[in-house]
């Protein structure tokens, strides 16, 4: 994260010198999206172990169900802090005078970095599950396939022009997303559009796990937030009451929604349950329980500063998330562990749980030591 270092922006607000600041003041890190983007890890790893390893009795437990309830958090989390540290380079950006067309174009060289990625990571489990006729799979849309076309979607809209940033764009281009994703998401596409690109914008495939509709709405809205927080990153008590009114805010977003839903379930006639998921009731819902997880991201940090703790499991994870994704998928579905495949208790899944993250901490603690300025590290950025 980056401090504007001009003495007055374009938008009015005072600059700071970056360097005048000691490192816990400095806008340029705040510990709370590296810890937000470690919980995401964490709550990823849990719902693909249990996805792949718990037995057809484990998901049949009411303990099960209530684990669902956590399993839509990951992505949409990973997906709203691409958003917020585009924001955060454009803010170190806006404070070097870096052109609109050289914001645009770098955004799009990691986007598609991203995509780059996604596709080997798709001919690596191709690979190792033993290339079988399922060749189309190394199309599928999948998370990192999202993040990487969501960021070449975005790159226009959400870069600053003149040093100023873009609001009301970021505003209307999410609704856009969001507007038409129940329509977009479940229309049957002409046979002629090729799937490989279809599926990136939407419509019913088996390819498109995250389409662009409505999916590219979390980093536009990633990049509002993520503007929000650098502007009252350089005061510890403005930071201390934006994630306060991020948390109060967001929990009285979701308030609404349940309350809305229980005076009318019905207030918007969707033709299916799956159009019904890909609405604004959905989105809305989701983006409120960000904001209390924002909150007791900022809280946590916040005390582990004071007392000096150096090291945070959340933080670790949160700055190799990408390395971490790549590892965890094939342990969890490959063929290494494939006679843990539905057949753990749901006690001896969270056994596997506990062991798989304390696996991963480690795999990131030997990165982040011995792996710096890798291929990978450079085009994630702040993966996945």
């Amino acid at each position: 994260m980056a401090v504007l270092t001009t003495p007055v922006p374009q938008d009015g607000m005072p600059g700071l010198d970056n360097q005048s600041l000691p490192p816990a003041q400095r806008p340029d890190r705040i510990d709370a999206i590296d810890w937000l983007r470690g919980l995401a890890v964490v709550l990823m790893i849990q719902t693909h172990l249990f996805d792949a390893w718990a037995s057809p009795a484990a998901t049949a437990t009411v303990a099960y169900r209530w684990l669902n309830h956590v399993h839509g958090i990951p992505s949409r989390l990973f997906l709203l802090l691409v958003g917020v540290s585009m924001a955060i380079r454009f803010e170190t950006q806006i404070a070097k005078h870096v052109a609109h067309a050289t914001m645009v174009r770098g955004t799009i060289r990691r986007g598609l970095q991203i995509l780059g990625l996604a596709y080997l990571f798709r001919l690596q489990e191709y690979v190792l599950g033993g290339m079988g006729p399922k060749w189309f799979e190394l199309f599928r849309v999948d998370i990192l396939n999202c993040i990487g076309a969501s960021m070449i979607v975005a790159a226009p809209i959400a870069a600053p022009r003149n040093g100023r940033r873009r609001v009301v764009p970021l505003v209307l281009a999410t609704v856009f997303f969001v507007a038409l994703g129940p329509i977009i998401g479940p229309a049957r596409f002409p046979d002629f559009l090729p799937w490989p690109l279809a599926s990136y914008v939407g419509g019913v495939s088996s390819m498109n796990w995250f389409p662009l509709f409505p999916w590219a709405a979390w980093p536009l809205v990633g990049a509002l937030l993520g503007h929000f927080w650098v502007h009252q990153g350089y005061r510890p008590d403005r930071q201390a009451r934006a994630f306060l009114i991020t948390g109060v805010a967001g929990a009285a977003l979701t308030a609404a929604v349940v309350l809305v839903r229980r005076i009318d379930p019905d207030i918007i006639r969707y033709p299916s349950n799956f159009a019904q998921q890909l609405g604004p009731g959905t989105f809305l819902y989701q983006l409120g329980l960000m904001g209390p997880l924002a909150l007791l991201a900022f809280v946590v940090t916040t005390v582990n500063r004071r007392f000096g703790f150096r090291f945070s499991v959340m933080r670790q994870l949160g700055r190799t998330s990408l390395l971490v994704y790549w590892i965890h998928v094939e342990l969890c579905y490959g063929l290494l562990f494939r006679r843990l495949h539905h057949r753990l208790s749901l006690d001896a899944a969270t056994i596997a749980f506990v062991l798989m993250t304390s696996a991963m901490v480690l795999v990131s603690v030997v990165k982040t030591r011995t792996w710096r300025g890798s291929v990978v590290h450079r085009a994630a950025g702040d993966p996945p």
